[in-house]
């Protein structure tokens, strides 16, 4: 017999032995996605830690001092992440799995929401949804506050961003960097091959961060991680966990592209409604759901919005079943129905009509594209009047991508603005202004017989040069009847 077979202990008891090391406020198995085997710390306060912010991949850290967010490129352990932590002089941060038990809402200081009405407003927004009790943290020595929502179990990642976006901006909350972000993110979905990451955020509470929790009047108090677990578990017990798994599937329905509904869809959705409001109240915590469902019907089946949907909504409540007897928040139905009004304006339109967002997406993106070309337009003037222009494809894409504030990607949409072998050298003794001026003028006289002279063109003022030192997959193909088609018209112009 081997030594490994003589010393070796039985896979079962391993595990047991391993799973009796876990304090118990992780027996629930849906809230510690620990991995088995990765060494975990010796103190159970580092463990509950590592457990509450478990996803290991592509964690962040700066220098204390100051200095740019890195990414690290290999798995963060437990005991690693736990000493990361202790480490003053660091400051770590994570990121989301495919699945959280928590959210956060980052509010930075000189946001119009940092203040106690603001964060009101983004508390009771979240409360529509399910979100009913959070734990306020000082992010940093810059008075940043960090609203995390513990949840009692895991949810998408990706629905729960959905519902904290959709739902804060149908109260009217910017959700923007500089004024509220949320945490997870909806991330953009990647090529086939690649895997996209959520954006990370620092954890809370590290020493010598500025990190402490705050009161109810948003002033520091003891700052342990004892004390934020507590807050944390009491937290846990208040979410609305029925409110919430519909706001999660609504709130990735409305990310999607919606289509729609077929008459037989549209009918049943009629009849589901018109049943869940004639049974009106049959118990408590219910006001929520139910003043949805009447703002939904008001909005769709009945053509209504802002202030008249407001009042149906009111009216409605106070006329469902159940509702002496079963509604705990009758003073607050006049506020509530507002607020719900609101979002049903801005997420669901009469039935026959066309989505708002829908007649929207062509402008929107439109403007997205002029200001990004404006923004490139802007920097090569710039750089061209100062004189530090690169003539290189490649250093000329790095120096734009910086001061234009876009992407590469963005910058070969816009090829025509800056690439050496596309772009339209304007002679720079003139202004911009009084070029084009100049051009428009010359070409509405140019359109004029002139049967006394030559035709001239405008070749003086813009001289192109031709494509040749354009990456393979940008240039045209032969046979196609282009610019540098086999069948085409090469233009090979003397340079001057």
């Amino acid at each position: 017999m081997s030594i490994l077979s003589t010393h070796a202990t039985p896979l079962h008891q391993g595990i047991e032995a391993y799973t009796s090391t876990i304090p118990p406020w992780s027996s629930r198995t849906k809230l510690c996605a620990l991995p088995m085997f990765d060494p975990q710390p010796t103190d159970p306060t580092a463990r509950r830690l590592t457990c509450l912010f478990d996803y290991k991949w592509k964690t962040i850290e700066c220098p204390e001092s100051g200095g740019d967010w890195q990414t690290n490129q290999y798995p963060m352990r437990p005991r690693s992440l736990w000493n990361r932590w202790q480490d003053a002089a660091t400051i770590i941060g994570v990121r989301f799995g495919n699945q959280t038990a928590y959210a956060m809402v980052d509010i930075d200081v000189g946001s119009d929401y940092h203040n106690a009405d603001g964060l009101k407003a983004i508390q009771e927004a979240l409360e529509m949804s399910g979100l009913v009790r959070s734990v306020l943290v000082r992010s940093s020595w810059s008075g940043g506050w960090h609203l995390y929502y513990p949840l009692p179990e895991l949810v998408s990642s990706f629905s729960l961003a959905c519902s904290l976006k959709h739902t804060l901006e149908a109260q009217g909350i910017a959700v923007k960097a500089g004024q509220c972000e949320i945490f997870p993110n909806i991330k953009p979905y990647g090529r086939p091959w690649e895997i996209t990451e959520y954006n990370g955020h620092r954890l809370p509470l590290q020493p010598g961060s500025g990190s402490c929790l705050l009161d109810h009047n948003q002033n520091p108090t003891a700052g342990t991680l004892e004390r934020f677990f507590w807050q944390w578990d009491f937290c846990t017990k208040a979410q609305d966990m029925e409110l919430l798994g519909p706001a999660l599937e609504q709130g990735r329905e409305l990310q999607r592209k919606r289509k729609r509904e077929r008459p037989g869809k549209v009918g049943q959705w009629l009849a589901d409604l018109r049943a869940e409001l004639e049974t009106g109240w049959t118990g408590a915590g219910q006001t929520n759901s139910l003043l949805r469902a009447i703002s939904t019907h008001g909005r769709v089946f009945e053509g209504l919005a802002d202030d008249e949907l407001a009042i149906y909504i009111e009216q409605m409540a106070y006329t469902r079943p159940g509702y002496h007897q079963h509604c705990s928040h009758q003073p607050q139905i006049p506020k509530k129905s507002q607020a719900w009004a609101r979002w049903a304006t801005k997420f669901y339109w009469p039935i026959g009509a066309t989505s708002k967002r829908e007649v929207l997406t062509i402008s929107i993106n439109d403007e997205r594209r002029n200001d990004a070309r404006h923004r490139i337009q802007q920097a090569v003037s710039h750089l061209a009047k100062v004189g530090q222009l690169k003539d290189t494809v490649s250093h000329r894409l790095a120096q734009l991508c910086q001061l234009a504030k876009t992407s590469a990607q963005t910058l070969y949409k816009n090829l025509d603005l800056w690439h050496p072998d596309q772009w339209c050298v304007i002679p720079q003794s003139e202004p911009v202004s009084s070029i084009k001026s100049n051009c428009d003028e010359r070409q509405m006289n140019s359109l004029e017989p002139s049967p006394d002279g030559p035709l001239h063109t405008l070749a003086p003022l813009l001289r192109c040069r031709p494509m040749t030192d354009l990456p393979k997959n940008l240039l045209p193909r032969g046979g196609e009847g282009v610019l540098g088609g086999e069948r085409g018209y090469p233009q090979v112009l003397e340079r001057h």
